[in-house]
């Protein structure tokens, strides 16, 4: 449920700081969303797992801007909030390139047992996603400037998610061409499969 409630948040975030600044304005809206993160924060640090530290990361870095917005009443700094999560994603994916890059280490998880052409295909994913989060990141920043709240929430919410989207519904059936790998549970590989197989 914890989980649940913040993916929530996450996603929502630009709407609930719009109705929040709308209604309840900028030092009661960051003050709500201190909460909701310090729940969160809370619970990383009990669960004491290294899969956490990078989300916990993220949590304390949002919770410092939030909280200059608390004590400031800057909306500016409600706005800015996502950009830092952003950056928190390009710094763990660029990170993991001095190693094994975190887009295999996801592979891994579907299939232990990855060739070395998808091994390389992971590599070079990893640094075409970070291509797409430094594009977002410029996205999310520059509206952060837009101080028309409905604007602003366009732009960090539904563009912002359909930029990342897009990158994703492009490379999923390139890779499942390429590779010939579907997983027939899964009703989206099923279709897939029909689609593009010779």
């Amino acid at each position: 449920m914890g989980k649940i409630l913040d993916a929530v948040v996450l996603i929502l975030y630009p709407v609930i700081v719009v109705v929040g600044m709308t209604y309840l304005g900028v030092r009661w809206t960051a003050l709500i969303i201190l909460v909701l993160l310090g729940r969160r924060i809370i619970g990383l640090v009990l669960s004491n797992k290294e899969g956490t530290r990078i989300i916990l990361y993220q949590a304390i870095a949002m919770a410092a801007i939030v909280g200059i917005a608390a004590a400031s009443k800057s909306p500016f700094a409600l706005r800015i909030a996502p950009f830092m999560i952003s950056l928190t994603f390009i710094t763990v994916f660029a990170s993991s390139m001095r190693g094994v890059p975190i887009i295999e280490r996801f592979a891994r998880l579907a299939d232990p047992n990855l060739s070395e052409a998808e091994v390389r295909y992971c590599r070079k994913l990893t640094k075409a996603w970070m291509g797409v989060l430094v594009a977002n990141s410029a996205l999310v920043f520059s509206a952060a400037f837009v101080e028309d709240k409905i604007l602003w929430t366009v732009l960090v919410g539904p563009v912002s998610y359909a930029l990342l989207g897009a990158a994703f519904v492009v490379e999923y059936p390139y890779r499942k061409r390429r590779f010939q790998k579907f997983n027939l549970k899964n009703p989206v590989d099923r279709i897939l499969k029909k689609l593009i197989v010779p």
